[in-house]
């Protein structure tokens, strides 16, 4: 298995390409169908529950608040399928790379610790972007880092854009980028990106200024 700890360019053949990342997209995808058609039953269930409850004369609105709370859960798990089509484009595109110390246990913007991750610049890397995770109540990575995890990092992407990052193997993927990679409100970013670096976040459908 071939990795590069060389922190420029986009050396290396495609992630896509590195055994055991095919399998572990799947499994990804695989516990996100899962939750998403739990959550999609036990809605169901509850429903039937208030309908009941109703024609009983019961006092339907009681129920009807978990309701909303497990559509957020299954909302939750749809945007994850955006998620995954944005992994599967980022890991055809870039190669899987080394990065001692790539995650930080963040403690200064919340009661519990968060995942910050801190990975160089492809094409200066002598400075550094950090890309977040997104989820809400369901990033991984905070999970990981209060676990203490010390191993290197594999990411693939450009974190001035997007970024894969998972745990060696490729295990416990997950998907971080910037605000501005997708976020037709805010301004693509311009400066400081080589020809290379352009047409790969392209590649992914990240917004790049001409």
């Amino acid at each position: 298995m071939r990795l590069s700890k060389n922190a420029g360019g986009f050396d290396g053949p495609a992630a896509w390409e590195t055994p055991g990342t095919r399998a572990a997209l799947l499994r990804w995808a695989a516990r996100l169908v899962g939750k998403m058609l739990g959550w999609a039953a036990l809605w169901l269930a509850w429903l039937y529950g208030v309908v009941i409850a109703t024609l009983s004369g019961g006092l339907a609105a009681v129920g009807a608040l978990p309701l909303v709370m497990i559509a957020y859960l299954v909302g939750a798990q749809v945007y994850g399928l955006f998620k995954l089509w944005r992994m599967y484009r980022i890991l055809k595109v870039y190669p899987w790379r080394q990065q001692p110390d790539g995650v930080h246990a963040d403690q200064r913007r919340s009661r519990w610790a968060r995942a910050m991750f801190v990975l160089p610049n492809p094409d200066r890397p002598e400075k550094t972007e950090s890309p977040e995770e997104h989820g809400g109540l369901f990033r991984i990575w905070d999970r990981v880092v209060r676990r203490g995890f010390q191993d290197e990092l594999w990411y693939a992407g450009d974190p001035r854009f997007a970024c894969v990052v998972a745990r060696p193997g490729p295990k416990t993927l997950s998907y971080v980028a910037q605000p501005t990679a997708y976020n037709w409100r805010t301004s693509p970013r311009r400066k400081g990106l080589s020809p290379e670096a352009r047409r790969r976040a392209r590649a992914i459908g990240a917004r790049v200024a001409d």
